[in-house]
This record gives structure tokens, sequence and C-alpha cells, in this order.
């Protein structure tokens, strides 16, 4: 019986051990499954100060570095230092945004990291305006623009790329630099009305001259500028009395919306009219008057002028504006020369041959005869004898034609005295000055002036009455060219 039980109790141990081992040997399992599958081999690096760094531009860059290590997550405790790789492409002198890299190699693991770093421009850009303090825009009106410039401490000048915004009282100007800063500015508008009228004699002068008995016309006409036209606001002081010879001065004054008051004079002088009976003989003192290319729409104002004075001139004639041939008709019948010039006035066709000028002279002096009853042996070359442009056409023609003129009986007349109206100037002033200054200087060398104009341009008809009244009373007189009159030549070029 102790023997049996002996037995019993062996068998319970064995069984104890068993039960013990088994639990063991499944948490040894599952411990080196655990580190084969959760365990992770790992490289860390870790930076120096901040991740991203914000750097002004122009400043200095100074990168902090870093550290690695390399370890295993089930035994967090054992790690081993590694050697780092860096590269850094930071600039900042310009402006953007950069990185600077490291790198960590060990065994077959490699982990990059990046800083991150930002040149920044913190500076926005200037806009600078002009302005005049004294300026003001006036009422009603479209503020003109003054001026102004832009620039930036990186991109430089930015002017062209300001944006520029009217409003009704102000401009706004804004520009945005390369990095996205924005500068705005504004311009308050000032309007204002500071000037006073602006009061002009459209049709005259401020100092005129009117013979007794003439007709004189009080024009004048102001305006402003905020309010336009102000004639009939202006109150005249003074008039002036034709049938009495003497100096009148009135006065123009006129006032606008706001107060500003303008004021001239003009002189008017009443003269008795000098006596031009055209008997003088001809001289140094006498003056051709001569008109090419009309007749036009100015013919019959000249003729009303010509008329005033008692002054006869010289017409010579073309047919290019058909629609005012009557007036060759008009010029006879007040005792003024009619002459040939040119049907065409076509230099390319009439220049051609011998045979294309004649048929263009004996053209137009078939209109003259139908308008005037006869026949002019008195003409003009167009271009004068000695023009150029006949040389493009045919060679020596110019000298041929000449020679031919006097077989034929005809007499041409150049010019010693040229107004500049044929393309030297379209200013009635200028046209004015040039005539009296080739009339003394040929005064001055002894023989009569013929003068070179043209009645189908209005500046220059404009200027004949003051040729005429500065003539009149410098003791010149006045003629038309016939057969026998001073007949200026030039030097014939072809």
């Amino acid at each position: 019986m102790v023997c049996g039980m002996a037995k019993k109790r062996k068998k319970k141990r064995g069984i104890g051990t068993l039960l013990f081992m088994i639990p063991m040997i499944l948490f040894l399992i599952l411990l080196a499954v655990g580190f084969l599958f959760l365990n992770r081999r790992e490289i860390v690096i870790e930076l120096n100060g901040e991740d991203t760094v914000n750097i002004d531009y122009g400043g200095t860059y100074q990168e902090e570095g870093a550290s690695a290590y390399y370890h295993e997550t089930m035994i967090p405790f054992l790690h081993k230092n590694l050697e780092l790789e860096s590269t850094d492409n930071v600039n900042s002198s310009v402006p953007g945004h950069y990185t600077v890299t490291y790198t960590a190699s060990f065994k077959d693991i490699r982990t990059t990291k990046v800083r991150k770093v930002n040149i920044v421009d913190p500076i926005y850009p200037e806009i600078k305006l002009v302005s005049d303090p004294d300026g003001y825009t006036p009422y009603g009106h479209k503020y003109e623009e003054e001026g102004y410039s832009a620039s930036d401490n990186y991109d430089g000048d930015l002017t062209d790329k300001v944006v520029r915004t009217a409003y009704k009282d102000c401009v706004m100007y804004s520009v945005t630099d390369t990095y996205g800063n924005k500068t705005t500015v504004s311009r308050m508008i000032v309007y204002d009305d500071r000037r006073g009228p602006e009061i002009s004699f459209p049709q005259g002068s401020a100092e005129e001259e009117v013979f007794v008995g003439g007709s004189w016309y009080n024009d004048y006409y102001a305006e402003d500028d905020v309010d336009g036209d102000v004639t009939e606001a202006v109150k005249v002081d003074g008039s002036v009395d034709t049938s009495e010879p003497g100096d009148y001065q009135l006065t123009y004054t006129v006032t606008d919306a706001h107060g500003n008051t303008s004021e001239t004079t003009r002189l008017v002088h009443v003269k008795v009219r000098p006596n031009n009976d055209g008997a003088a003989g001809e001289d140094s003192k006498t003056i051709y008057l001569t008109f090419d290319d009309g007749p036009y729409a100015y013919t019959e104002e000249l003729l009303g002028i010509l008329a005033k004075y008692n002054v006869k001139a010289t017409f010579f004639t073309t047919s290019a504006y058909p629609a005012y041939a009557y007036c060759m008709a008009l010029e006879a019948q007040q005792g003024h020369t009619v002459a040939v010039h040119s049907a065409t006035h076509n230099y390319a066709s009439i220049y051609a041959s011998e045979d294309n000028y004649w048929a263009d002279f004996n053209r137009q002096n078939e209109v003259i005869a139908a308008q005037t009853g006869s026949y002019s042996n008195i003409f003009r070359f167009p271009g004068g004898s000695s023009n150029t442009v006949s040389m493009n056409y045919n060679s020596g023609i110019m000298s041929r034609l000449s020679q031919q003129a006097s077989a034929k009986g005809y007499i041409y007349f150049d010019w010693n005295v040229s107004s500049g109206d044929a393309g030297g100037t379209t200013d009635t002033e200028q046209v004015y000055q040039n005539v009296i200054a080739g009339i003394q200087a040929c005064s001055r060398a002894g023989v009569p002036s013929v003068v070179l104009q043209h009645d189908v341009k209005a500046y220059s008809v404009n200027a004949v009455e003051r040729i005429i009244t500065w003539g009149l009373e410098n003791g010149y007189h006045f003629a038309a060219l016939q057969p026998g009159s001073y007949a200026p030549h030039q030097a014939i070029a072809n």
C-alpha cells in the first residue's frame, strides 16, 4: 500500500511540470515572433533648431547642423551614432525658397531629412508722385497725370508695373514686387478755377488800321477754361468812328462764373487813304503782285481787297477748279491781267514733250478767251523757268520751251520776290514778312518787285491787305504786268 501511493505522487509531479513549461514555451515563441515582426530598424535624423527658418533678404544665414543615429524599436536603449552628408543651396542675396538636406546611411538603410530656408523680402516697393503744389484741375475737366515713379529694393524700377485707377476725386496707384509686397498710394485731385477767360480777335489783331470811309467790324471772342464760350459776357468800352481820322482804343472786359476777370485793349488807327491812281511809271518802287494756280474759293475775297485799295494785279490761271472759272471774267472786268499758267498743272504730262506743253498752254488760253473775250500772250511756266522737276520727264525741255515762247510771241515772267507760300510756310505773318523783305531787297537793287503768291491758299491771301498798306505807306505803287513790263528770268537749269 505504501509503495502504491508513492507512485501516484510521482505521476502528479510530472504533469505539473509540463503544465508550467507549456506557457513558457508559448511566451518564448510569441516573443520571438514579436521581435521578428514588430521590431523595426531605423535611422533617426534630428535637426538642430527649427525645421523651417525665415531670413530677411540681404541677411546672413548660418546653418545650425543636425545629428543622426541608428536603433531598433524593440531595443530602444541601444543605438549607434552615424555620420551625416548634407547639401545646402541657400543664397541669402536672392529672395526665394531653399532647402538644406541631410542624409545618413547604415547597412542597407538610407534616410533623408530637409530643413526649409525662406529668404524673404520684407521691404515694400516705393511709389513717388510728381505734383505741383500750385497745380489744379479746372472744374469739369479730366485730371491730367502729372507723373509718378516706382522702385523696389530688389526689383529696381517698377514704374511700368504701376496700376493706375482714376476716380472722380482721386487717383489710386498700386504696384507689387516679385515677392508679393504690394504698395498703394493715392492722389487727391484738386479742382479749382484760377484763370480768367481769354479774349481774342479771330479776324483781326490787337492793333488794326482802317481808311477813312472804310468799314470796320468789331469782332472778338472770349473763352474760359471752365465756362467755355463767354463772348456774350464781354463788355466793350470805347468805339471807332471810321469817318474821322484818329487813333481809337477799345477796352474789353469779361468775368467768368468763379469771379476771374480778364481785360485787354485794342487800338484802331483810322487813316486817310493814300492816292494810288497807277499813273506812276515803272521803277524800283513798282510792285507787281502775281497770283498762281487759281482761280479758287479765295479769289473773290482777294479781288475785294484789291478793289478796296485800287490795286491791280496779275493772275496766272489754271483750270484746276472749273467751278471758279467765272472769276477770270471778274479779274478782267476789274482791270487785272489774266495770264496763262497751265490747264492741268500736271508736270508729268506737260513736260513730257514740247507738243504736250503747248497743247496744255493753248487749252488754258481758250478758257481765258471764253471768260475775258481775249487771249493772253503773258504766261508763267509751272514751277518757273528754273524748275528741275522737268528733268524727270524730258532733258533740256525748259531751254527749248523758252526759245519757242519768244518765237511764238509769248512773254514769260518768273519772279524775284517769293512769299514762301509754295511750301516754305503756311503762316500768314511769315508770308507778309517774306514779301516785305523781298520788296525791300529789290528796291535796294534798283529793280521792280515781281511777287509770287497763290490765291488758292487762304493764309497767303490773308497777308495781301497788309502788304498793300505797307507798300502804299512806304511810297510804293502797284501795277499789273503787261507786255514790256520788267520780266525777271531765273537761270534755266534744264
